[in-house]
C-alpha cells in the first residue's frame, strides 16, 4: 500500500475552506485519508474521501499500521492539540498547519496559545505556518525554529482566469469584499472607507460576501451612514460563485486588522484569488498580507483600521484606471510563481518527505 498521510480535522469544514480540502485530497506521492471527530452524515460541503470517525477506529496503533500511516497532518493548531496524545502514544509524527488565530502571539491570544501548545511544541514533528509573519509568531510563542517551515497556500488558477478590468463610463462600479464576518476582516473599517469613497464616486456599490457574527454590527453601521441602498450582504458562497462575483467586480478590497482578542490573518486566500483574476486589490499592512502584495506595485496597502487611507487606496484605482493593468499583470505573475496550488502541493509533499524519511 502507498504511504499514507492521515489528515485530521476536528469539525466539518466550512464552505469557504476549499483551500484546506485541496491540501488534503490533491496529493500524488502519498495516499490521503481523513480522520475526524464528527459523523459523516452527508452534509459536508466537500466529499469526504476515505473518511474515518475517530470514535469508530478502535485500536489506533493497529489502524495506523494497516493504513500505512507515516504522519498525521492536523489542519489547525487546536485540532493538533486534540490528536496529539494519540500521536505520542503510537509514535506517529504530527504535522500541524498554522493559519491565523491559532498562531497569534498578540494580546490574549499569546497567553492562550502559550498554555495550550506546551506539549505540542515538544512533541510536534513539523509546523507549517501559511506565511513568514506567522512563523515569527510561533517563535515568539516558543516553538523550535528548526521545526518551522512556511507553506504558502496555493489557489486553483483555472478557477480564476486573468481578465483586464476597466472602470465603466456609466452604471455601477462594483467594489467587492469577501470573508467571514468577523472582527479581523475589518468590515466596519471598510464600510467607513466606502462612505468616504461614495462622497467622491457616487456610482460605487459595495458587495460584502460572507457570513458571521459581525453581520448585525455591519448592517447597523451601513444604516447609520445612510449606505443601505448601496451596500449588499448576500451571505456566504462557494468557490464557483465567488469566481463569478470576481468576474463581475471592478475592484477588490479587504481591510484586515488585528482583532481586540488577538485574532489575526495569515494571508487571506481571497486576495490571491482577486489578484489572479485581474482585479486591482486594496488591503492593509496586516500579518502576512505584505508578503503577498507589494504596495503601489501589485496593489495598494493602507495601515490597519485607517478608513481614510483605505478610501485613498480605492480612489487611487478609480481615478487612475490607466494604471490598473500595470498592477494587475504583475499581481497575476506573483500568484502564478508563488501561490499556484500545483506548485504548493509539490512543496507540501517535499515537506512530508522530510518526515517520512525519519519513520522508515
Amino acid at each position: 500500500m502507498k504511504r499514507t498521510i492521515a489528515h485530521f480535522i476536528h469539525e466539518k469544514m466550512k464552505i469557504n475552506q476549499r483551500f484546506i480540502y485541496n491540501q488534503m485530497v490533491r496529493l500524488k506521492k502519498y495516499r490521503p485519508i481523513i480522520i475526524g471527530s464528527f459523523a459523516d452524515d452527508g452534509s459536508h460541503p466537500f466529499p469526504l474521501v476515505n473518511y474515518y470517525h475517530l470514535n469508530d477506529i478502535g485500536h489506533f496503533g493497529r489502524f495506523a499500521k494497516k493504513q500505512n500511516i507515516v504522519a498525521i497532518h492536523a489542519h489547525h493548531g487546536k485540532h493538533a492539540v486534540e490528536i496529539l496524545p494519540l500521536c505520542v502514544a503510537h509514535g506517529i509524527p504530527l504535522i500541524v498547519s498554522i493559519r491565523g488565530r491559532d498562531g497569534s502571539a498578540k494580546y490574549n491570544s499569546f497567553r492562550r496559545n502559550q498554555k495550550r501548545y506546551s506539549l505540542l511544541k515538544e512533541h510536534g514533528a513539523l509546523f507549517l505556518p501559511v506565511c513568514r509573519y506567522l512563523a515569527d509568531e510561533l517563535v515568539t510563542l516558543g516553538f523550535p525554529p528548526e521545526k518551522i517551515h512556511v507553506l504558502y497556500g496555493g489557489i486553483e488558477l483555472d478557477l480564476f482566469p486573468y481578465r483586464e478590468r476597466t472602470i465603466p463610463a456609466s452604471g455601477d462600479i462594483i467594489i467587492l469584499s469577501i470573508g467571514r464576518l468577523v472582527e479581523k476582516k475589518g468590515f466596519l473599517t471598510l464600510v467607513r472607507a466606502f462612505w468616504r469613497v461614495r462622497a467622491k464616486h457616487p456610482r460605487c456599490r459595495l458587495r460584502i460576501i460572507g457570513a458571521g457574527k459581525e453581520e448585525e454590527n455591519i448592517r447597523r453601521l451601513v444604516n447609520e451612514l445612510g449606505l443601505a441602498p448601496f451596500v449588499e450582504l448576500p451571505g456566504a458562497m462557494d468557490a464557483a460563485a465567488i469566481a463569478q462575483e470576481m468576474d463581475r467586480a471592478h475592484l477588490f478590497c479587504l481591510a484586515s486588522e488585528t482583532a481586540p482578542d488577538g485574532d489575526i490573518e495569515g494571508i487571506p486566500n481571497v486576495l490571491k484569488e482577486a489578484m489572479a483574476s485581474g482585479l486591482p486589490v486594496v488591503s492593509t499592512n496586516h500579518a502576512g498580507i505584505p508578503e503577498l502584495i507589494e504596495h503601489r506595485r501589485t496593489g495598494y496597502l493602507a495601515p490597519e483600521k485607517d478608513d481614510k487611507e483605505l478610501a485613498n487606496g480605492i480612489c487611487f484605482f478609480l481615478e487612475h484606471p490607466e494604471q490598473a493593468p500595470l498592477f494587475t499583470k504583475q499581481a497575476r505573475k506573483v500568484i502564478e510563481q508563488r501561490f499556484n496550488l500545483a506548485k504548493q502541493m509539490k512543496e507540501q509533499e517535499r515537506l512530508y518527505d522530510l518526515i517520512a524519511k525519519k519513520t522508515r
